[in-house]
């Protein structure tokens, strides 16, 4: 017992305590300057979400490194050999790095996405059948919230060998009947583009033209820019257009129709 209280008087501890108590107080202040700085990027619409990604990982890093400086301050003040340890320590590194290969391959993917710039932040991604937008972002994992549901989907990032970034442009075909007046149907289209530009989230909207020449349609191509995030909104409130203005305008949504012949 008067070992242990002589310990908590000795030099060592207290100077241990300093340099934790250090450490410690850098972490907070530096979070503090990050977290202002953060702020006033966000006030200003400056702060993207590729930015978002490299703040974070900025933090885990310094975090990290005032952790590893400190500890190897007390040991030094505690009379450890840190070369020889971390000479040891490397072994022992090499053995635990085969147990942890698929951390390890986490890492660095998540590295090769972070520095490759496939995504960020705020991001809407395709991945597999899996659409959605990056929600968060480590050199571990990746969380997805899917936009078909809503689901927060975490993916481990040396599963991601392949993620699209979803454009902002949206195409919807529109079939028209070979029976109709292809002018005014045209004309019809292009009015209806204009309606589409009023749609809440909706940037531009134009019509393409002719796409194809079906077996019982003629099919014209609207092309939309919006958010990728609303995209299933737009479309469903673009397609409610198209059947009511169809209707309203005496115009034929065509569907396949087979003639039946007998003797």
């Amino acid at each position: 017992m008067e070992q242990v209280l002589a310990y908590f008087g000795s030099y060592k501890f207290i100077f241990s305590v300093c340099i934790v108590a250090a450490a410690l107080v850098c972490w907070l202040l530096l979070r503090h300057l990050i977290h202002r700085f953060t702020e006033k990027l966000t006030a200003a619409s400056a702060l993207s979400g590729r930015r978002q990604t490299y703040l974070a990982l900025a933090l885990n890093s310094v975090r990290g490194l005032l952790v590893l400086l400190a500890l190897i301050l007390v040991l030094q003040v505690h009379g450890v050999n840190v070369s020889s340890l971390v000479a040891g320590l490397g072994i022992i590194g090499a053995i635990v790095g085969l147990a942890l290969q698929d951390m390890l391959k986490d890492v660095i993917m998540g590295t090769n996405i972070l520095t490759g710039e496939y995504f960020a932040v705020g991001d809407v991604i395709k991945y597999g059948d899996l659409i959605g937008e990056v929600v968060q972002f480590s050199l571990r994992a990746t969380k997805i919230r899917e936009l078909a549901t809503n689901n927060i989907v975490t993916v481990s990032n040396r599963n991601i060998f392949e993620a699209a970034k979803v454009s902002s442009e949206l195409f919807i075909t529109v079939p028209t009947s070979y029976e109709d007046d292809p002018t005014a149907v045209e004309a019809f289209l292009k009015t209806l583009a204009e309606e589409v530009k009023g749609l809440e989230g909706v940037e531009d909207c134009g019509m393409l033209g002719l796409s194809n020449l079906g077996d019982s349609s003629v099919e014209y191509l609207l092309r939309i820019v919006a958010p990728p995030t609303i995209h299933s909104a737009v479309r469903r409130q673009v397609l409610w257009l198209i059947r009511h203005r169809f209707a309203e305008k005496g115009f034929t949504i065509p569907y396949p129709q087979m003639d039946v012949h007998t003797d």
